[in-house]
């Protein structure tokens, strides 16, 4: 070719990519499931460097509050019992770097209920619910243990029948038979015609679910077993299993269980059938750390769900609802959920939800009908538990992929500070774990961590990292507690 038509070609080639580059939009064209980009004139010019945060502070900064301080408890007044709080010599320095709850003068009130409880109760419940970012017992495995070393309490709290996760890092289970779970989120069976889900936002059985309107028949005898038992990667305390409580409904057959601790069965029991709520308990025997629960009948019982704890200290649950907003407290039916909620106590929820909604919030309107949603659910939750009091944690930094390279989703900050007025009218109080992390562009520098702290999804912790997280929130929860305990003082 000769090199004037080398040279009109090499240009040609120029301005058809310049003029394409023109047309496209910022961005992109998408197609179906595909987003066609082009770079601008300043891309291919200038060498952009990606402005991601600078967390290399924030995790050298990183400290347990527990470490610092002690309590001190005196019983040598009359009659009485006093608290000191005595805080290291670094204590004040250090929690300058805590992110604080963020409440107003009602949400302080309500706190201080539960850390009235906290500090004079027996048995203290929290509940923990949240998406994926807590499957498996993550941030909430860490929180438990630490609450638990200080306040007493053993095992694992609340746990589905059926485990919809590969991986739980408190408890193995394992099950036979034809078991399925029924959540009300997400794709809800269009079998169940009732809302008795229980306080999970879900329900668990190995026969088939037979609606009312369909004549039960006997015909069919089934036998199902499930075994939750310890893991050995789990906190000591986490293991030790002092108390089953079962908790099932809407069978329509007589079923026989048995529970078997430490080889030996220490309970039989028939569930009656037509039972629109039911608890079986047992206290188990010393140092168990492996429970199987046998079924065996013409039908199988709704299952709520399972605890194995200890009847005094902290108990708390892992309630992860992968793929959920947050929005389940006002699907369930108000009176049966009601009975459970009366039966397990709780004196605080933390509700850890948002980050299902940002791949869909698109402008400022859903913005706010995702506030009101998530506003009905903390009143639903007061209508039930009056004495409990709430704090949510709101979703993480996340990023979606532009171009070639990752950024914070448009709207979440602005969903951050919607949920975070909702909860604060709403009488709650506030973690920002979004601006606790790093704020806007903050995920990469997670993932990008050494060993990294969140997964290549730019979406979920890793281990490490929900474990620094989880830390960062109990030095703010434990803050507020030693502030409540000198000012009793």
């Amino acid at each position: 070719m000769k090199p004037i038509k080398t040279l009109i070609f090499t240009l040609g080639v120029f301005v058809l990519l310049a003029g394409t580059m023109w047309i496209t939009p910022e961005n992109g064209v998408t197609v179906g499931s595909f987003t066609f980009h082009m770079p601008t004139l300043e891309e291919m010019l200038l060498s952009k460097q990606d402005e991601y945060a600078d967390i290399s502070d924030l995790v050298s900064h990183q400290f347990e509050i527990d470490s610092v301080m002690e309590v001190e408890v005196d019983t040598t007044l009359e009659g009485g019992t006093t608290t000191e709080v005595v805080h290291g010599a670094d204590y004040e320095e250090l929690v300058k770097s805590i992110r604080k709850l963020e409440m107003n003068h009602e949400g302080r009130k309500n706190l201080e209920k539960f850390f009235t409880h906290l500090q004079n109760d027996s048995t203290v419940r929290i509940m923990h619910y949240g998406d994926s970012q807590i499957e498996g017992d993550r941030i909430t495995s860490f929180v438990r243990n630490k609450l638990q070393v200080r306040f007493g309490g053993t095992g694992v709290g609340l746990r589905p029948a059926l485990q919809p996760y590969d991986y739980v890092f408190s408890a193995n289970q394992k099950n036979t038979g034809d078991w399925k779970r029924y959540p009300i989120y997400g794709n809800v069976d269009s079998t169940v015609t009732h809302s008795n889900y229980g306080v999970m936002g879900a329900f668990s059985r190995y026969a088939p679910l037979v609606p009312d309107s369909i004549p039960f028949h006997d015909s069919i005898w089934y036998e199902a077993e499930m075994n939750v038992s310890k893991s050995d990667i789990s906190y000591v305390l986490t293991r030790e299993y002092k108390h089953m409580r079962l908790f099932y409904g809407n069978t329509k057959s007589p079923v026989a269980l048995t529970v078997i601790a430490r080889a030996d069965t220490i309970l039989t029991k028939t569930l009656p059938a037509n039972l629109d709520y039911g608890v079986v308990e047992s206290d188990l025997p010393d140092s168990t750390s492996s429970i199987t629960l046998r079924f065996a009948g013409y039908d199988s019982p709704d299952i709520y769900g399972i605890e194995l704890a200890s009847q005094t200290g902290v108990i708390m649950d892992n309630i992860a609802l992968r793929g959920s907003s947050g929005t389940i407290f006002t699907r369930t039916n108000f009176e049966h959920a009601l009975k459970m909620y009366q039966d397990l106590d709780p004196k605080l929820f933390i509700l850890q939800f948002g980050g299902n909604v940002m791949p869909y919030i698109k402008d400022v309107k859903a913005i706010d009908r995702y506030g009101r949603w998530f506003g009905s659910q903390i009143k639903r939750i007061q209508e039930m538990c009056p004495e409990a009091a709430v704090i949510v944690i709101g979703p993480s930094d996340m990023s979606t992929k532009e171009k070639d390279r990752y950024v914070t989703y448009e709207h979440l900050p602005k969903v951050v500070e919607e949920l975070k007025k909702v909860t604060m009218a709403n009488g709650g109080a506030y973690w920002d774990m979004y601006r606790a992390m790093g704020g806007y562009n903050s995920m990469p520098s997670w993932v990008n961590a050494d060993p990294e702290l969140a997964r290549p999804d730019y979406v979920h912790f890793s281990a490490k990292g929900a474990r620094l997280v989880a830390n960062m929130f109990y030095n703010a929860l434990i803050f507020e507690y030693n502030s409540y305990l000198e000012e009793e003082i």
